[in-house]
Protein backbone atom coordinates (compact mmCIF):
# COMPACT_ATOMS: atom_id res chain seq x y z
CA UNK A 1 0.00 0.00 0.00
CA UNK A 2 1.32 3.54 -0.91
CA UNK A 3 1.85 5.88 1.62
CA UNK A 4 0.17 9.52 1.30
CA UNK A 5 1.94 12.02 -0.22
CA UNK A 6 2.88 14.98 2.39
CA UNK A 7 4.23 18.38 1.62
CA UNK A 8 7.66 18.82 3.25
CA UNK A 9 11.14 20.70 2.84
CA UNK A 10 11.31 19.56 -1.08
CA UNK A 11 8.21 21.44 -2.11
CA UNK A 12 9.08 24.48 -3.92
CA UNK A 13 8.28 27.35 -1.58
CA UNK A 14 6.60 25.45 1.00
CA UNK A 15 6.95 26.88 4.54
CA UNK A 16 7.63 25.00 7.99
CA UNK A 17 5.90 24.99 11.04
CA UNK A 18 9.07 26.88 12.50
CA UNK A 19 7.92 29.59 10.01
CA UNK A 20 4.98 30.54 11.24
CA UNK A 21 4.31 33.52 13.38
CA UNK A 22 3.95 32.10 16.66
CA UNK A 23 7.00 29.29 16.66
CA UNK A 24 8.94 32.32 14.19
CA UNK A 25 8.63 34.41 17.27
CA UNK A 26 9.67 31.63 19.79
CA UNK A 27 12.85 30.95 18.06
CA UNK A 28 14.05 34.26 17.98
CA UNK A 29 13.03 34.44 21.96
CA UNK A 30 15.01 31.60 22.39
CA UNK A 31 18.17 33.29 20.31
CA UNK A 32 17.72 36.64 22.76
CA UNK A 33 17.85 34.36 25.64
CA UNK A 34 21.34 32.58 24.88
CA UNK A 35 22.64 36.01 24.25
CA UNK A 36 21.32 37.02 27.72
CA UNK A 37 18.90 39.60 26.92
CA UNK A 38 15.88 38.56 29.02
CA UNK A 39 13.99 41.67 28.17
CA UNK A 40 13.61 40.88 24.25
CA UNK A 41 13.28 37.19 25.07
CA UNK A 42 9.68 38.39 27.58
CA UNK A 43 9.04 40.65 24.94
CA UNK A 44 9.20 38.16 22.37
CA UNK A 45 7.44 35.61 24.10
CA UNK A 46 4.53 37.65 24.83
CA UNK A 47 4.25 38.25 20.81
CA UNK A 48 4.20 34.60 20.25
CA UNK A 49 1.66 34.05 23.19
CA UNK A 50 -0.51 36.64 21.65
CA UNK A 51 -0.92 34.68 18.55
CA UNK A 52 -0.73 31.14 20.07
CA UNK A 53 -2.28 31.26 23.99
CA UNK A 54 -1.47 27.47 24.74
CA UNK A 55 2.45 27.90 23.37
CA UNK A 56 3.57 26.11 25.96
CA UNK A 57 7.10 26.26 24.78
CA UNK A 58 6.61 29.71 25.03
CA UNK A 59 5.83 29.82 28.93
CA UNK A 60 8.59 27.83 29.57
CA UNK A 61 10.79 30.29 27.56
CA UNK A 62 8.90 32.88 30.11
CA UNK A 63 9.51 31.23 33.35
CA UNK A 64 13.13 30.71 32.31
CA UNK A 65 13.64 34.40 31.44
CA UNK A 66 11.87 35.53 34.60
CA UNK A 67 13.83 33.20 36.61
CA UNK A 68 16.96 34.49 35.41
CA UNK A 69 15.93 38.24 36.13
CA UNK A 70 15.09 36.79 39.76
CA UNK A 71 10.82 37.71 38.41
CA UNK A 72 9.95 34.73 40.88
CA UNK A 73 6.25 35.96 40.51
CA UNK A 74 6.41 36.02 37.13
CA UNK A 75 8.46 32.27 37.06
CA UNK A 76 6.13 30.97 38.99
CA UNK A 77 2.67 31.84 37.14
CA UNK A 78 4.68 31.23 33.48
CA UNK A 79 5.68 27.32 35.05
CA UNK A 80 2.09 27.10 36.05
CA UNK A 81 0.47 27.56 32.45
CA UNK A 82 3.28 24.77 31.37
CA UNK A 83 2.17 22.26 33.88
CA UNK A 84 -1.55 23.37 33.02
CA UNK A 85 -1.10 22.40 29.39
CA UNK A 86 1.66 19.94 29.51
CA UNK A 87 0.90 18.35 32.97
CA UNK A 88 3.71 15.67 32.01
CA UNK A 89 6.37 17.80 31.97
CA UNK A 90 8.75 17.03 34.68
CA UNK A 91 10.93 20.54 33.91
CA UNK A 92 8.19 22.50 34.37
CA UNK A 93 6.96 21.37 37.61
CA UNK A 94 11.12 21.15 38.69
CA UNK A 95 10.81 24.96 37.13
CA UNK A 96 7.92 25.76 39.06
CA UNK A 97 9.13 24.03 42.52
CA UNK A 98 12.20 26.44 41.80
CA UNK A 99 10.26 29.68 41.54
CA UNK A 100 8.03 28.64 44.63
CA UNK A 101 11.10 28.19 46.73
CA UNK A 102 12.51 31.56 46.05
CA UNK A 103 8.91 33.08 47.04
CA UNK A 104 9.10 30.79 50.28
CA UNK A 105 6.23 28.67 49.13
CA UNK A 106 7.54 25.73 51.33
CA UNK A 107 4.59 23.33 50.80
CA UNK A 108 4.21 24.49 47.62
CA UNK A 109 7.47 24.11 46.10
CA UNK A 110 7.46 20.35 47.86
CA UNK A 111 4.26 19.42 45.64
CA UNK A 112 5.65 20.43 42.26
CA UNK A 113 8.90 18.67 42.98
CA UNK A 114 6.79 15.65 44.37
CA UNK A 115 4.88 16.05 40.82
CA UNK A 116 7.57 15.87 38.98
CA UNK A 117 9.43 12.80 40.92
CA UNK A 118 6.31 10.73 40.07
CA UNK A 119 7.30 11.38 36.77
CA UNK A 120 10.70 11.07 36.47
CA UNK A 121 11.57 8.90 39.53
CA UNK A 122 14.86 7.95 38.67
CA UNK A 123 16.28 11.58 38.95
CA UNK A 124 18.42 12.03 41.61
CA UNK A 125 19.03 15.45 41.38
CA UNK A 126 15.44 16.44 41.83
CA UNK A 127 15.28 13.86 44.74
CA UNK A 128 18.02 15.53 46.40
CA UNK A 129 16.38 18.84 45.61
CA UNK A 130 12.86 17.95 47.68
CA UNK A 131 14.97 16.28 50.36
CA UNK A 132 16.64 18.83 51.43
CA UNK A 133 13.61 20.95 51.13
CA UNK A 134 11.66 18.95 53.09
CA UNK A 135 14.94 18.84 55.89
CA UNK A 136 14.79 22.93 55.61
CA UNK A 137 10.47 22.56 55.93
CA UNK A 138 11.12 20.53 59.52
CA UNK A 139 9.77 17.47 57.31
CA UNK A 140 12.78 15.59 58.75
CA UNK A 141 11.34 12.46 58.30
CA UNK A 142 10.72 12.49 54.75
CA UNK A 143 13.43 14.34 53.80
CA UNK A 144 16.14 11.73 55.19
CA UNK A 145 14.04 9.37 53.68
CA UNK A 146 14.76 10.52 50.29
CA UNK A 147 18.61 11.05 51.40
CA UNK A 148 18.74 7.78 52.34
CA UNK A 149 17.63 6.45 49.38
CA UNK A 150 19.82 8.28 47.39
CA UNK A 151 22.78 6.99 50.02
CA UNK A 152 21.59 3.50 48.54
CA UNK A 153 22.33 4.56 45.59
CA UNK A 154 26.11 5.75 45.95
CA UNK A 155 24.99 9.65 45.60
CA UNK A 156 28.02 11.37 43.93
CA UNK A 157 26.13 14.30 45.84
CA UNK A 158 28.14 15.39 48.75
CA UNK A 159 25.77 17.60 50.57
CA UNK A 160 23.36 14.43 50.75
CA UNK A 161 26.28 12.69 52.90
CA UNK A 162 26.74 15.91 55.00
CA UNK A 163 23.10 15.75 55.73
CA UNK A 164 23.31 12.12 56.85
CA UNK A 165 25.98 12.53 59.13
CA UNK A 166 24.87 15.25 60.86
CA UNK A 167 21.85 13.56 61.72
CA UNK A 168 23.42 10.82 62.70
CA UNK A 169 25.53 13.04 65.02
CA UNK A 170 22.94 14.56 66.33
CA UNK A 171 21.94 10.55 67.74
CA UNK A 172 25.03 9.91 69.19
CA UNK A 173 26.20 7.71 66.40
CA UNK A 174 29.90 8.63 65.94
CA UNK A 175 30.87 5.52 64.41
CA UNK A 176 28.26 6.20 61.74
CA UNK A 177 28.88 9.42 61.39
CA UNK A 178 32.77 9.54 60.76
CA UNK A 179 32.02 7.11 57.70
CA UNK A 180 29.27 9.42 56.57
CA UNK A 181 31.86 12.30 56.43
CA UNK A 182 34.51 10.16 54.69
CA UNK A 183 32.08 9.55 52.04
CA UNK A 184 31.38 13.64 51.51
CA UNK A 185 35.28 14.49 52.01
CA UNK A 186 36.43 12.09 49.04
CA UNK A 187 33.39 13.24 46.85
CA UNK A 188 34.61 17.09 47.61
CA UNK A 189 36.81 18.68 48.98
CA UNK A 190 35.33 20.46 51.83
CA UNK A 191 36.61 22.72 54.85
CA UNK A 192 33.51 22.41 57.08
CA UNK A 193 32.87 18.25 56.42
CA UNK A 194 37.00 18.15 57.00
CA UNK A 195 36.70 20.03 60.29
CA UNK A 196 33.39 17.82 61.30
CA UNK A 197 35.59 14.43 60.83
CA UNK A 198 38.03 16.10 62.96
CA UNK A 199 35.35 16.76 65.95
CA UNK A 200 34.11 13.45 65.17
CA UNK A 201 37.32 11.62 65.13
CA UNK A 202 38.45 13.18 68.55
CA UNK A 203 34.76 12.25 69.85
CA UNK A 204 35.94 8.23 68.68
CA UNK A 205 39.54 9.02 70.23
CA UNK A 206 40.90 8.91 67.26
CA UNK A 207 43.83 11.49 67.30
CA UNK A 208 46.06 10.62 64.54
CA UNK A 209 43.23 10.71 61.83
CA UNK A 210 41.37 13.68 63.91
CA UNK A 211 45.16 15.47 62.94
CA UNK A 212 45.26 14.29 59.88
CA UNK A 213 41.21 15.72 59.23
CA UNK A 214 42.15 19.08 60.55
CA UNK A 215 44.76 19.37 58.36
CA UNK A 216 42.64 19.09 55.80
CA UNK A 217 40.03 21.89 56.84
CA UNK A 218 43.39 24.14 57.50
CA UNK A 219 43.71 24.90 53.97
CA UNK A 220 40.14 26.31 53.66
CA UNK A 221 39.40 29.81 54.84
CA UNK A 222 35.90 29.50 56.78
CA UNK A 223 37.78 26.41 59.08
CA UNK A 224 41.20 27.75 58.82
CA UNK A 225 41.30 29.61 62.24
CA UNK A 226 39.38 26.54 63.86
CA UNK A 227 41.48 23.79 62.58
CA UNK A 228 44.26 25.63 63.64
CA UNK A 229 43.50 25.95 67.02
CA UNK A 230 42.23 22.07 66.95
CA UNK A 231 45.68 21.05 65.56
CA UNK A 232 47.49 23.01 68.21
CA UNK A 233 45.22 21.25 71.37
CA UNK A 234 45.93 18.26 69.84
CA UNK A 235 50.16 18.73 69.74
CA UNK A 236 49.87 19.87 73.34
CA UNK A 237 48.20 16.93 74.65
CA UNK A 238 45.18 18.81 75.46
Amino acid sequence: MAFCAIAGAGSAGAQGLWEDGAFALYRQAVEAMNRKDYDAADRLVAEAIAQYPNHVLAYYLRGQAALAQSRWDAAAAAFTRVTELYPGSVAGFKSLGIANEELGRSDDAASAYEKALALAPADDELRARLGFLLLRSKREAQGLALLRELADRDSKNADVWIALARQSYEKGDYAATEQLFVRATALRDDGPAWFNLGVVRLRLDKKPAALQAFEHALAHAATRDQAAAEIARIKAGK
